[in-house]
């Protein structure tokens, strides 16, 4: 009898499981407006990107997946910004002298946004860190992911965003 089951449990967990399919996308809805600070001294507006299709990452330096995927953003945005593509991370909750020092360290040329009091975090909904909003040139988010990116989620959410 024993060996029955053991059988059985060992050809059930043999059989090949089913394809994992892609969470299902939001409901596109307009990106919420919103001006921060940049790293640089300079506001940043949502309207600064009008027409151009955007990336927007929510991020902090003590968040471990956050740092783990900048490298794949940075290398990303610069392959296809040549084809428009802005990306603009957004810090949340942390001083602007942490976050420079994080940049500069790294050698991160994207453009950061410091959200220290967590506004925009809360009109994007964002309930957990990293996020990120792939956001077509008319302002309207078509995707969310939320954890680590990768590269084939960036190449799928820049597709949403510019039909490529």
């Amino acid at each position: 009898m024993a060996s029955l089951l053991f059988l059985a449990l060992t050809t059930a967990a043999c059989q090949p499981e089913a394809p994992m399919e892609a969470p299902p996308k939001p409901k596109p809805a307009p990106a919420p407006v919103f001006e921060l600070d940049g790293l640089n001294g300079k506001p940043i507006k949502l309207g600064d990107y009008a027409g151009k299709p955007l990336i927007i990452n929510f991020w902090a330096t003590w968040c471990v997946p956050c740092i783990e995927e900048m490298p794949e953003l940075e290398k990303f945005y610069h392959l296809k910004k040549g084809e428009g593509l802005e990306l603009l991370m957004i810090n949340v909750k942390e001083s602007k002298a942490l976050v420079e020092k994080f940049v500069k360290k790294n050698n991160f040329t994207f453009m950061v946004a410091l959200d220290e009091d967590g506004k925009a975090t809360d009109e994007f909904q964002v309930f957990g860190l990293p996020c990120t909003y792939f956001i077509d040139k008319n302002g309207v988010i078509l995707n969310r992911h939320m954890g680590r990116i990768t590269k084939e989620i960036l190449y799928a959410g820049y597709g949403d965003i510019t039909g490529k």
